[in-house]
């Protein structure tokens, strides 16, 4: 069992790192792309949008189950039945510019260079994996000594913790 001191601090860096690379994700995309001389277009922009939204959502939930932890369980029940009614649009919005950038690999096409198919597949591959990460199984297993046991185990992947909210929050209705 973790104590509290020790879930405040985790759950707190969680909530920096996600609303952090709201911001730190696409300047850190368009200075590569300035510095290599790659122009970027319409792609790399769009698939920055599912990316950016659900890092924020990240945070914001991060940040409700910490005052969760402080004994406020407003924060969240604000925040859930919002990320309840994001789910298909962030689903629709990561599968669809993962589409796109496919098609950009393939057809050549909606990209104006190497750097913008690169920046947006890879905005858009983790917008996907965000998308997974939050509203299905949990993926990152590297920061909690519990997680990291259980996928060396051959258990798997769990059940994501808003994943988990969520469905209390159907389950009540």
């Amino acid at each position: 069992m973790t104590s509290k001191p020790a879930l405040t601090k985790r759950l707190d860096g969680y909530r920096k790192m996600e609303l952090g690379n709201v911001w730190l994700l696409p300047v850190c995309m368009v200075w590569v792309a300035y510095f290599l001389e790659y122009p970027l277009g319409w792609l790399s922009w769009t698939s920055m949008v599912p990316m950016c939204g659900l890092l924020l959502l990240g945070g914001l939930y991060w940040r409700a189950k910490l005052r969760l932890l402080q004994g406020q369980n407003q924060p969240l029940a604000i925040l859930l039945p919002w990320a309840r009614s994001l789910q298909w649009p962030f689903a629709i919005a990561s599968a669809i510019v993962c589409a796109l950038c496919l098609a950009s690999w393939i057809t050549g096409e909606f990209a104006l260079s190497l750097g913008d198919r690169i920046t947006a597949s890879i905005a858009a591959s983790l917008a996907m994996l965000e998308y997974v990460n939050y509203y299905h199984r949990q993926l990152q297993h590297f920061d909690h000594a519990a997680d990291w046991k259980r996928l060396l185990e051959g258990r798997g992947f769990r059940a994501s913790q808003m994943a988990t909210d969520l469905q209390r929050l159907r389950q009540k209705r």
